[in-house]
């Protein structure tokens, strides 16, 4: 579980970020898990854009999402944007995060 001041810093270092996923009308399907889990083994922040037209809200999204990935968190939720943290699996971190 992020601390508040890990989620504090993991939002300044995503700022720059672009969205790397869109989850669509069909919502979050396990294809999409499981590019998620490859992509955030390589990059651990991600940003996932919720299209407007998709059936899912965020919250329902960012649930699916985490329980199909294994050690995926939810940092953060603005608008239709989501954030998501996992450490590394094969190398070290890019973001070390505050005690």
């Amino acid at each position: 579980m992020l601390t508040p001041k890990q989620r504090q810093f993991l939002k300044a270092q995503a700022h720059h970020l672009k969205p790397v996923m869109h989850v669509g009308k069909g919502g979050v399907t396990p294809a999409q898990a499981a590019e998620l889990d490859i992509m955030v083994d390589s990059l651990e922040l991600v940003k996932v854009k919720i299209n407007p037209n998709s059936f899912e809200d965020e919250a329902t999204a960012a649930a699916a999402l985490c329980g199909a990935v294994e050690g995926l968190q939810h940092v953060w939720t603005i608008g239709h944007t989501l954030l998501l943290f996992r450490p590394s699996r094969s190398k070290a971190t890019r973001y070390p995060l505050p005690a």
